[in-house]
């Protein structure tokens, strides 16, 4: 770790709704390896967010037979893995957050399913979890200071839903100038280098 500590794997603004949490590359917790999590909320006394990049094999038609949607359901977390949360860009849904710019969480399930039924590409518009990550009063501080994450504003919200979840830590990583880009490059196993 002598080259982490030289090395510049800190956040350069605090942490927010809407930002973006980037795990160490070398986190090797099975939730949170590589993860890109989007904080959805976030306040002194705790903070609500989801491992966007982290895929599960079930589909959403897995848990409702009569759906014909074939979305993949990730893992958004270790907490609540029994509950189901969504996120989305549709701005006109009754009772959704608005997370960012282009993205809304949760809010009337039947009005996104409606509008979702309409797209040919619907996965780019709708994204579902398996549970959440959260954090207890001051614990993500205190794990940025452990340099466990970096918190961005630094990423393009709209693309979020649309790249390629296997490779949207690398991308977002890419996206935080020249020296934590340095980063996206590590191997996920040391000794495979």
């Amino acid at each position: 770790m002598k080259y982490q500590n030289q090395h510049v794997f800190r956040s350069k603004v605090a942490p927010n709704t809407g930002r973006l949490l980037l795990s160490d590359p070398h986190l090797n917790e099975d939730f949170f390896e590589r993860a890109a999590v989007l904080l959805v909320a976030h306040d002194p006394t705790e903070s609500f967010g989801l491992v966007l990049n982290h895929k599960s094999a079930l589909l959403l038609s897995d848990i409702f037979e009569h759906m014909e949607l074939d979305l993949p359901i990730f893992n958004g977390g270790p907490v609540a893995q029994e509950q189901l949360f969504y996120l989305h860009r549709f701005a006109n849904v009754t009772g959704a957050t608005k997370v960012t710019e282009y993205l809304y969480f949760g809010g009337d399930w039947k009005e996104v399913l409606l509008q979702t039924h309409l797209l040919p590409k619907p996965q780019t518009h709708l994204r579902l979890f398996a549970g959440y990550a959260g954090w207890g009063a001051g614990q993500l501080n205190e794990e940025l200071a452990e340099r466990s994450w970096i918190c961005t504003a630094d990423f393009n919200d709209k693309m979020l839903l649309k790249e390629e979840p296997a490779s949207l830590w690398k991308n977002c990583m890419l996206q935080q100038g020249p020296d934590l880009a340095l980063y996206a490059h590590f191997p996920v196993n040391v000794s495979d280098n």
